[in-house]
């Protein structure tokens, strides 16, 4: 059984523990299934699974001992286990990295599909490079034709959201980016701004994609900054110094 846990801990990136309660759960719930009854699995010390069915009789609550072995040998019940853990996995990575949403990320341009939607590798955590995709329908017009996006160019991105999805009956993470967000925007300066980035209070209060952004200030911003940010996204960003943001 050690060995089983291991295998699954590293085939779905989950901790032992995380294995075995996952285990003791997805077998509860489809042998209550099952028996219609109340089934409860769980690990012995020796980890040994044991499982235990309720049934109310004359008001009385019966307990009965499932042979197990007998059952987990069933093909169904290994589908459904490694279909759970599978799922667990990618709610697990989802919750990892929802908290990165709204956030400006970069990344290298690797394929584009027949709709022209774009992938993108990228380090949205440091040392975890993931495939992210950027839809056709959020990228600027100006910018889908003329090699803007050529294979293996380093572009910014708004990180618009992370989901999981079923792609041919699998989980998946789906971590989708776009361009168009006036986020990007002000995501974009900031990383430009460096140091002066928490005294400047900025917001992106329209934006012309591909052709002018209308960002507030409450201080000046770096002309490099402006000319950086302006360069990356092929539009001009014009800025308004305000005392407060509305």
């Amino acid at each position: 059984m050690q060995s089983i846990i291991a295998s699954l801990a590293a085939r779905h990136g989950l901790s032992k523990a995380e294995i075995l309660q996952e285990i003791e759960s997805a077998f509860s719930i489809i042998l209550s299934r099952w028996y219609h009854l109340e089934v409860i699995v769980y690990f012995r010390e020796d980890l040994r699974l044991v499982g235990v069915a309720y049934n109310t009789v004359g008001g009385v609550i019966l307990q009965l001992v499932l042979d197990l072995p007998v059952i987990l040998s069933r093909k169904t019940l290994r589908n459904y286990l490694e279909d759970h853990l599978a799922m667990v996995a990618v709610f697990k990575l989802v919750r990892r990295y929802k908290p990165f949403e709204r956030m400006l990320v970069w990344g290298e341009i690797i394929g584009c599909d027949p709709e022209h939607n774009l992938y993108v590798e990228t380090e949205i955590i440091s040392d975890e490079r993931i495939i992210a995709v950027c839809p056709l329908n959020r990228i600027g017009l100006h910018k889908r034709h003329g090699g803007h996006f050529g294979m293996g160019q380093l572009r910014a991105f708004h990180l618009r959201r992370v989901e999981p999805v079923s792609l041919n009956g699998t989980p998946r993470l789906k971590v989708v980016l776009d361009r168009v967000s006036k986020t990007l925007v002000e995501t974009l300066l900031r990383d430009h701004l460096e140091f002066d980035a928490e005294q400047i209070k900025l917001r992106c209060i329209k934006r012309y994609v591909g052709h002018k952004s209308i960002v507030l200030a409450t201080k000046q911003l770096p002309k490099k900054a402006i000319i950086a940010v302006d360069r990356e996204l092929k539009e001009r960003v014009q800025v308004q110094i305000v005392k407060q943001l509305p």
